[in-house]
């Protein structure tokens, strides 16, 4: 069966190089040929041929397929492709509201100030906006607060001239971490700042803690810390150092702290035990001795601070990180 080609147009066909206007003579009314009951009714005129003027539809005959015709097969049409969809993020419940200004989640910092500066007067400590403490002094160990991770100003004003910044640097803040942040006398004079990492040690076994010394003293000192009866445990620990973590086993300990004259020996004991006590020899004349108590899975500093010639003393704090 031929192929049949249909044209519809809302004007009528061109006469004469002249184009005439279709007309409407009601509702279902077509051009030049009605429908009626949902069948098309045959051209005014008959088939008359071109430009015949008598004939209304201007020579075009409306093909009538014959009752019994097979199907025409529809054309194959334009291949469709799903359109992709992206996933959507799920949101939380509104049940479970999540916060995330609040302290302990992951995003989130904790930091604490000691105060090793050797000065008379008081200082003020504050992270960004958020004051540690209004009055600190020597030897003052603040509680820990919380900080969002990022970038943040440590401020180390006068107590009594808040006018009189005495210290002021950006910090880095670690989700996650804990940090002390230690006001030492500088050795150009004035104050600085440093920060200490408190991440102690992972993956301890059973009935051991750990142990480090931080010398936050003065410029140009050094030391020896050394266990009476066994040996050193940490060799020329400089100002302004912080030593690596040492294993240590449980229990009660008395450490010397002397200068680096004593004790010659090169070796220094890799793991901390009371029970290895009279295998060393005993540390003459310390200048200071600490005491200090390891428990199980814990990690400790102890932070020498002050000097032999003013009224603040060399003295230890020991912190649990």
């Amino acid at each position: 069966m031929a192929e049949m080609n249909y044209f519809f147009s809302n004007t009528a066909s061109t006469a004469n190089g002249m184009e005439t206007p279709a007309q409407s003579q009601g509702t279902g009314q077509t051009m030049n040929g009605q429908i009626a009951n949902g069948q098309a009714a045959p051209a005014a005129g008959g088939s008359a041929g071109a430009g015949s003027p008598g004939g209304g539809d201007y020579g075009i005959a409306l093909p009538i397929a014959p009752p019994d015709s097979a199907p025409v097969a529809p054309l194959p049409s334009t291949p469709t492709f799903p359109t992709p969809t992206l996933p959507t993020p799920s949101l939380p419940s509104p049940d479970y509201p999540m916060f995330p200004n609040v302290p302990g989640v992951s995003s989130f910092s904790e930091t604490r100030f000691l105060v090793a500066a050797a000065n008379s007067f008081p200082v003020r400590l504050s992270v960004d906006s958020s004051v540690y403490d209004t009055n600190a002094r020597f030897g003052t160990v603040t509680g820990r607060g919380f900080v969002s991770d990022g970038f943040h100003t440590v401020t180390v004003r006068r107590a009594d001239d808040l006018r009189a910044i005495l210290f002021q640097k950006s910090f880095p803040f670690r989700a996650g971490e804990k940090t002390t942040l230690i006001v030492i006398d500088s050795g150009q004079g004035g104050m600085d700042v440093t920060q200490v990492s408190d991440t102690g040690c992972r993956s301890l076994p059973a009935g051991s803690g750990c142990y480090r010394v931080a010398n936050m003293s003065y410029d140009g000192s050094v030391y020896n810390v050394t266990l009476p009866g066994s040996g050193v445990i940490f060799r020329g620990v400089a100002y302004n150092t912080v030593t690596s973590f040492k294993q240590a086993m449980c229990g009660s300990y008395l450490f010397d702290v002397t200068g680096v004259a004593c004790c010659a020996s090169p070796r220094e004991i890799s793991v901390i035990a009371s029970a290895a006590a009279g295998s060393g020899a005993v540390s003459p004349n310390p200048l200071l001795s600490v005491s200090v108590e390891i428990q199980s899975g814990k990690s400790y500093t102890t932070y020498l601070i002050g000097n032999s010639w003013s009224e603040y003393s060399l003295r230890a704090v020991t912190l649990e990180a």
